[in-house]
């Protein structure tokens, strides 16, 4: 069965975004090419929180960035 996309609800999330630790569905992660949108932001800022883990600095189009890798002096 697949998993359930964390940020629309719906089934079909293949997509591991290894940073934030979530299952996205290939709809959501196209959407998010140019960063997340802010519709995406409370489930991204929980799954940070979850780890401890800061948020992300922004892009120039103000958006967390789909990829992120937390500052190299960060302990995981």
């Amino acid at each position: 069965m697949d998993a359930t996309c964390a940020l629309c609800e719906q089934a079909d999330a293949r997509r591991l975004v290894a940073a934030y630790r979530i299952k996205v569905c290939a709809t959501c992660w196209d959407l998010a090419a140019e960063g997340w949108p802010i519709s995406a932001e409370p489930v991204l800022f929980k799954a940070l929180a979850k780890q401890g883990l800061l948020i992300a600095d922004r892009n120039e189009k103000n958006r967390l960035p789909r990829d992120y890798a937390p500052p190299a002096d960060f302990a995981l």
